[in-house]
């Protein structure tokens, strides 16, 4: 899903290869990990094959920014002493708060819903939740 091209607006080519140790398995790991987590969030709510299968135009790039953003967090983790730049860590907990915001439907993003496979229908997953009645007394 994501690209090396994706990289370039956040971080500059040689000072990912640097991080990376110029290893490509170290960053395909990493966005092996950041997918897995994209996916944790969307799964109850949005069809994950579909978003995930996406190439090129098709892609969202909103996620695709998030799916950076978890990418480049892990890959600082690496550095010694986890010194991570801190325009790095407050993207990555901007891009977590987004997701929970989607996972909790207060966000919504432009991406094929999951559908029931009899009926072909979306599906919605509702949480019902609530606290106890308060007194004033």
């Amino acid at each position: 899903m994501i690209t090396r091209d994706d990289y370039l607006p956040q971080i500059k080519q040689n000072n990912l290869e640097s991080m990376i140790q110029a290893n490509p398995a170290i960053l395909t790991s990493a966005e092996v990990m950041a997918q897995d987590t994209l996916k944790s969030y969307l799964f109850d709510r949005y069809d994950t094959a579909k978003i995930f299968a996406a190439t090129d135009t098709e892609r969202n790039m909103h996620l695709v920014q998030c799916g950076v953003n978890l990418v480049l967090h892990l890959i600082y983790q690496r550095l010694p002493n986890h010194r991570i730049a801190p325009h790095v860590e407050a993207a990555y907990n901007e891009t977590i708060n987004f997701l929970e915001r989607v996972a909790d439907g207060k966000n919504g993003l432009d991406l094929p819903r999951r559908t029931n496979p009899k009926t072909g229908e979306s599906q919605h997953t509702f949480r019902w939740g609530s606290q106890t009645k308060r007194s004033l007394i």
